[in-house]
């Protein structure tokens, strides 16, 4: 394996990790542990934390290494902005390209989730809340847009600690996917964009109650 696709794979294993909580945010990263952990050099481990801190996933410290980046008030702001830009933006060409076997999925993915809530879990619930609105724009028929929405989606919930949803929002987070999935399948897109919008602002809500 050259080098360069070593330290490709070395970078998706940790980004791996971080998705996993292996990583946590605020926790520092030690090139040795990492190295032997994963079955490699320390080259490869550097080139992958240089690139992840370059992506923001990570922070670097002269003299102390990297840490994962635990996110700010400003960050988040601007990154559910885009969040819910993207997704109410897709929904026009999401109802028009609308089939059956679409909307199958998009359910398939709803229940994923409410499962997941039902059952406390909460790193992955994270990944079927991603894929769930991820699974939304890609009805659009724009992967690239889905792709760019998973990695804004990332850069909000790689850079905090996740915990199972609690109280109220426990509740209302799978009746808010229902209210988006319904308003799809009627095809009514003033519906879509304001249920999106208000679920997207709820979990905002939530979140920040949690970390700032």
């Amino acid at each position: 394996m050259s080098d360069r696709n070593l330290s490709d794979k070395v970078y998706q294993q940790i980004k791996q990790m971080m998705m996993d909580y292996e990583l946590i945010p605020g926790q520092r990263l030690i090139f040795s542990d990492l190295a032997e952990k994963l079955g490699v050099s320390r080259t490869p481990v550097n080139n992958a934390l240089s690139l992840l801190a370059k992506e923001g996933f990570l922070d670097f410290t002269p003299n102390q290494g990297y840490t994962v980046h635990q996110i700010t008030k400003e960050e988040a702001d601007a990154l559910y902005e885009i969040r819910e830009i993207l997704e109410v933006a897709a929904i026009d060409k999401i109802i028009a390209n609308l089939t059956p076997e679409k909307l199958k999925q998009l359910e398939r993915r709803e229940k994923s989730f409410e499962q997941a809530v039902a059952e406390k879990i909460s790193r992955g619930r994270f990944f079927l809340d991603q894929e769930y609105h991820a699974g939304i724009v890609e009805m659009s028929g724009n992967m690239y847009l889905a792709d760019y929405f998973r990695e804004v989606y990332q850069r909000i919930f790689l850079r905090h600690r996740i915990s199972p949803l609690r109280g109220e929002r426990a509740v209302a987070a799978p009746i808010e996917h229902h209210e988006i999935f319904e308003a799809i399948k009627q095809r009514d897109v003033a519906r879509a964009h304001a249920a999106i919008s208000k679920h997207v602002r709820a979990g905002k809500e939530y979140i920040y109650s949690l970390i700032f």
